[in-house]
């Protein structure tokens, strides 16, 4: 029952599409009387939709092209501008080691306090380690001159006190990094003029020099005005406008194209 359904939906399908191609009645329709007549007007509509998609693929290729070019482009300058964002304003940089209430980023300590938190810039900073009686001290001296004390307990300031122990190894290798750090920044900082200068001059680079994109966008409008006065394109317009035309004549109704 349901396939016998199936079948006689797309048998009356099949019959509408031929009705609705070859209007003007049943016989026009499926007559093979007028079998040419139909042969002649599919040729020619499927010969004109051959030229129309051919040509349309064409352009729409060229315009992806066009569209790969511009998005290569912004892409280029995208990069060039975080470049540029991330050297005048490179922020804290990746993190590098910790110990105690420093942490030490790529371009700054951040000290972690009990009175709150502050970030000292790398650059231009000393470093100093102390040992004391009962602190082992990292002296940070900032650019302009200020000291910051960092203090590691390696005895317990009462028998039952709980604070965090430290080892003296661990804590002169920790103010090594850091010195180690600094001299990283600071030469970061005194390459930085001419980094920005090689970035930013390339950027204009990439801005001035549009002759890919121009290259790209010329090839889709030389494509676009030869399938317009092609003469091919012309002779399949005017075979499927015969065509139509003739089939109006036969059956006084205007096919779909």
């Amino acid at each position: 029952m349901v396939l016998g359904l199936i079948i006689f939906a797309g048998v009356l399908a099949g019959v509408a599409w031929q009705l609705y191609h070859y209007p003007g009645g049943w016989a026009y329709a499926f007559s093979p009387m007028h079998a040419d007549a139909r042969k002649s007007w599919w040729a020619a509509r499927s010969a004109a939709r051959a030229w129309a998609r051919s040509a349309t693929q064409g352009e729409e290729q060229a315009r992806e092209a066009v569209d790969s070019v511009e998005k290569d482009r912004e892409e280029r300058l995208r990069r060039l501008e975080q470049r540029i964002a991330s050297l005048n304003l490179p922020g804290r940089g990746e993190r590098v080691d910790a110990l105690g209430e420093l942490v030490l980023f790529r371009h700054v300590l951040l000290v972690q306090s009990a009175s709150g938190t502050r970030s000292i810039a790398l650059a231009g900073m000393e470093i100093r380690f102390e040992l004391g009686q009962k602190n082992y001290s990292v002296y940070c001296t900032d650019a302009d001159g200020y000291p910051y004390r960092a203090k590691y307990p390696h005895s317990p300031s009462s028998p039952e006190g709980g604070e965090q122990l430290f080892d003296e190894d661990q804590v002169r290798d920790f103010a090594v990094t850091i010195q180690n750090s600094v001299a990283q920044e600071n030469l970061f900082r005194a390459r930085l003029p001419h980094q920005l200068k090689a970035v930013e001059s390339k950027r204009e680079e990439v801005l001035a020099d549009t002759s890919e994109l121009d290259a790209a966008r010329e090839r889709l409008q030389k494509l676009r005005q030869r399938n317009r006065t092609d003469p091919r394109g012309e002779a399949v317009e005017a075979r499927v406008e015969e065509a139509s035309r003739d089939w109006e004549r036969l059956t006084g109704r205007v096919p779909p194209r």
